[in-house]
């Protein structure tokens, strides 16, 4: 054991002993590349003052031995943490001088700390260098008195202080260490409220003195180094670095990241076929992967990586950065940054900006997994002049090592660009999954917030909401690590480089595990979404696919199926040509529609049972002020009679074949004294005939095949006034500038919203006319079919409303009537074609959700469980058994129903004809 060759005499060792050594021990590390000694003058030599770490790295394997021990039932050398909490020796205390208490210390009083002796007795002690030791706790900063073992075979120094729970500042006569309880507490606080060292330092200075008479000893410096120290063994001794026999030397890349348990790992959680799976299941068993720049995690140019090396080289999230320096050299000038062909996007033109003056790194990017919004291993960099392809190319690459998935889904919120060269650029790369896995699967996708910035066609090829074998992935998961993340930019942009990139693995890893911790209530909230949205939106798309003509649906099937199985070949089915409406084209609908309606007689809406005739006569009644011309009264007076002498016609013929109405209409008119105005006289039709009044049912027959036409017949229309207002609504938005055009066009659509309102109001009269029909009638099934018309169900259709979320829209009853899209013109049919293709697409995505979660929550299940080998990883086994339990606690209601469907493969997306 590396402990073992620790000792006392080390303080006495020069810089240039055993050199030769030390410099192996260091190119193991990964730490020579940072190193020259032959170009190095003597006084840049590094020793024990400027270079700390550099002196501290061989002793890792030694640090994470012992912390393994004080963890575990360890030797009765290890025992004395079993004492430990009886000595109080961190207490602050008072003493009486005669008139008052003053401030003292224990060591004032006398109190010496003995390491390495449970009783506290050593016949040979050593005292701390110069007997000025001063130990950082988390009630304060105390100096203390100390004293080591030095009895023959005694352990060094630092063990001694290790296995007395205190983190030394250095291998070689330290005069500060730290409680194992402040360090934890620190990382802790670090994590949870994003906490700076330098101002937990200062509270802790405070503590200890609040006054500023007595400051304490001034040991922020070592208490970084600590902590650096700190973070880097508590990592390697959760990895199982310390079980193996190669220790830290032996630490491949990434495998002290926290791996995702959802995602498939081939030999962990996947099953040993997954290969010879149906082609229906084989995209269950896809990698997401989501690619993004942060610029606020950028770095100012302070320190350099000779001075600040860094501890992780590539062992968890972020990656090694001396070979990765060496990729930008070869390949930097070799891959270009292309203009845009789609709209100006920030991160390509941030691609050639630099961060400011006095800065090394202008952000952060990384690849992580979109699905379960966790950093991947390797995945994380630095980038040195904007987004460039360059630099997200290799974070890419590096996350994908040592990984053979069937299927990538890669989101980026410029992948239309992105993906257009990265095949041949990975040609130019050293070997990698895309250049030597031929027949690897990739899906390029923009996430779902980004999306609407693209133009039109980016927004129908990129969408994850029409993409097949992604579920209800968003995309959006690396927006909101970097949220997380964001809180620490202020800290780490004026850290060195190697102490930022180890802070940053600290709080990913953090990330990744309170993630884990929340797995199991996130994937129960998930499942309960999911069921409930395929219940809603596959018996929406049915309901909408029964309404429309057999053939139209058949066909746009086909489109989808084609376009699907080849996406750059065939058509897109969401590919809506551009509809431009014109003032004047509006302004002609409406006129030919008014004279449809004067030339049959139904310009008005119905009311009750007043006739359109009756109705337009009351208006030219109401017209006619009180400075009327003769002829203008006369030409009402016509009118009057005109209408008055087919009404009394109608009358005539009524009252033969409905004699009951006869006798009721003269009741009524006992009861008047003064003539009533022809628009005033009641038709007493069936429907408005009060109750007890016999009539023959024919006439009730009569009237509901009348009005139920009506009905049909005024929800086209209100269907065609919808989508014209959709029309011009997208033409207003798109075209429409200037003070005039936008005057013209809002009085257009005043005309059109009138229309609209006129629609609705004489649906709901005649259905009205059909509840009272419906009773003598004994009719039930038409209320499911004619519906109650609200104000919120009339809205046009969803494909054209660009607010809300496209996966959660709703399709208004309207829509889904029997004959929607039948004799519907060319415009209607590409309105109703796309409307159909995304209810279509909703439905199969909440369909995948649901199977996409089963497998996933099998993953997480089968990794917990350690029943395959290779399950540990970041998982110690009470944990993983907690997990286990909670998962099948938690899950049990949900995994068999995310698999079935009541009359249906759940894993057969749904298709009507």
């Amino acid at each position: 054991m590396i402990s073992q060759a620790i000792n006392t005499s080390l303080s006495h060792v020069e810089v240039d002993a055993d050199l030769e050594l030390e410099y192996h021990e260091l190119e193991v590390l990964g730490l020579l590349k940072y190193l020259r000694p032959d170009s190095m003058k003597k006084n840049d030599l590094p020793t024990h003052s400027n270079q700390p770490l550099r002196f501290w790295t061989p002793y890792i394997d030694a640090y994470v031995q012992e912390l393994l021990c004080l963890e575990g039932r360890g030797d009765a050398a290890c025992q004395q943490e079993l004492t430990s909490h009886q000595l109080l020796p961190f207490h602050r205390v008072e003493q009486w001088n005669g008139d008052f208490f003053v401030k003292t210390s224990l060591k004032s009083l006398g109190l010496v700390i003995q390491l390495n002796h449970l009783d506290g007795v050593c016949t040979n002690p050593a005292t701390a260098f110069n007997n000025d030791f001063v130990i950082i706790d988390s009630n304060g900063i105390h100096e203390v008195a100390l004293n080591y073992c030095a009895c023959s075979g005694q352990v060094p120094q630092t063990t001694q202080l290790l296995r007395a729970r205190l983190f030394p500042s250095t291998v070689v006569d330290p005069k500060t260490a730290a409680t194992f309880d402040v360090l934890e507490r620190f990382q802790l606080l670090s994590f949870t409220s994003k906490i700076s060292a330098y101002k937990f330092y200062r509270s802790l200075s405070r503590l200890t003195d609040n006054t500023g008479v007595t400051t304490p000893k001034e040991r922020y410096t070592p208490f970084m180094r600590i902590l650096r120290e700190w973070r880097h063994v508590r990592l390697l001794k959760r990895m199982g670095r310390g079980h193996d026999e190669s220790g830290v030397r032996g630490t491949r890349k990434g495998e002290c990241a926290v791996l995702c348990p959802a995602c498939p790992h081939p030999g962990i959680n996947l099953p040993d076929n997954w290969r010879d799976q149906p082609a229906n299941r084989q995209w269950l068993y896809s990698l997401f992967i989501g690619l993004d720049a942060n610029f606020r995690l950028k770095r100012m140019n302070v320190s350099s990586d000779l001075r600040d090396p860094g501890l992780n080289h590539g062992y968890a999230y972020l990656v090694d950065h001396a070979e990765f320096q060496a990729y930008l050299d070869t390949y930097g000038e070799k891959i270009p940054d292309d203009k845009s062909t789609c709209n100006n996007h920030d991160a390509i033109k941030s691609a050639s900006a630099r961060g400011g003056n006095g800065t090394a790194a202008s952000g952060s990017g990384l690849a992580e997994c979109t699905r379960h919004d966790m950093k991947r291993p390797c995945a994380v960099g630095d980038l040195q002049k904007g987004e460039r392809y360059v630099n997200m190319d290799y974070f890419f690459l590096t996350s994908l090592a040592n990984c053979e998935p069937a299927r990538l889904v890669v989101s980026y919120d410029i992948a239309c660009q992105w993906a257009k060269n990265l095949a041949s650029c990975c040609e130019v790369y050293p070997p990698n999954i895309l250049s030597t896995q031929k027949d690897l699967e990739v899906v390029y996708l923009v996430p779902k917030f980004h999306l609407p910035a693209h133009i039109q066609v980016c927004q129908e090829n990129f969408s994850f909401n029409f993409i097949p074998g992604v579920g209800r992935t968003d995309g959006e998961s690396p927006e909101r690590g970097w949220a997380a993340a964001n809180a620490v930019a202020n800290s780490t942009r004026e850290m060195g480089p190697g102490l930022r990139r180890d802070v940053l693995d600290d709080h990913f890893g953090d990330y990744n595990w309170r993630k884990i911790m929340n797995i199991v209530s996130t994937f129960a909230r998930r499942a309960k979404e999911a069921l409930a949205m395929r219940e809603e939106h596959v018996d929406a798309f049915v309901e909408f696919d029964g309404a429309l003509p057999v053939d139209l649906a058949v066909a746009w099937t086909d489109m989808c199926k084609t376009w699907e199985s080849n996406r750059a070949k065939h058509p897109n089915p969401f590919h809506a040509p551009k509809t431009v409406v014109t003032d004047s084209e509006v302004r002609l609908r409406l006129a030919n529609e008014d004279k449809e309606a004067l030339a049959n007689g139904t310009a008005m809406a119905v009311h009750d049972d007043m006739t359109p005739s009756q109705r337009r006569h009351a208006q030219d009644v109401a017209t006619l002020g009180i400075h009327a011309t003769d002829l203008q009264k006369a030409k009402v007076l016509e009118h009057a009679n005109s209408l008055s002498q087919k009404i009394d016609a109608w009358i005539s013929i009524q009252h033969l074949y409905m004699p009951t109405v006869a006798l009721l209409r003269t009741r009524q008119a006992s009861n008047i004294s003064t003539p009533v105005a022809v628009q005033e006289i009641r038709l007493l039709l069936p429907s408005s005939l009060p109750r007890g009044v016999l009539t023959d049912v024919r006439f009730f027959r009569y009237e509901w095949q009348f009005r139920y036409a009506q009905a049909e017949e005024e929800l086209n229309t209100l269907r065609g006034h919808l989508l014209l207002r959709s029309h011009m609504l997208k033409s207003k938005s798109r075209y429409s500038r200037g003070q005039r055009q936008n005057t013209r066009s809002q009085k257009l659509l005043s005309d059109v919203d009138a229309k609209i309102q006129a629609s609705t109001g004489k649906y709901r009269l005649i259905r009205q006319a059909l509840e009272s029909l419906s009773g003598p009638l004994l009719e039930v099934t038409w209320k499911d079919v004619l519906r109650p018309l609200d104000e919120s169900h009339v809205t046009g259709l969803s494909s054209m409303d660009d607010t809300g979320s496209e996966g959660r829209k709703k399709l208004s009853w309207i829509w889904k009537v029997h004959g929607t899209g039948a004799d519907a013109d060319e415009c209607t049919q590409f309105a109703l074609r796309i409307e159909w293709c995304k209810a279509r697409a909703r439905a199969h995505r909440w369909q995948e959700e649901c199977v996409l979660l089963a497998e996933e929550m099998r993953r997480v299940y089968l990794f917990s469980s350690g029943k395959a080998s290779g399950g540990d990883h970041a998982l110690r086994l009470k944990i993983r058994d907690d997990i286990w339990h909670k998962c099948e606690q938690e899950w049990k209601e949900y995994r068999e129903k995310l698999v079935t469907m009541d009359g249906r493969d759940a894993y057969t997306m749904v298709e009507c004809h």
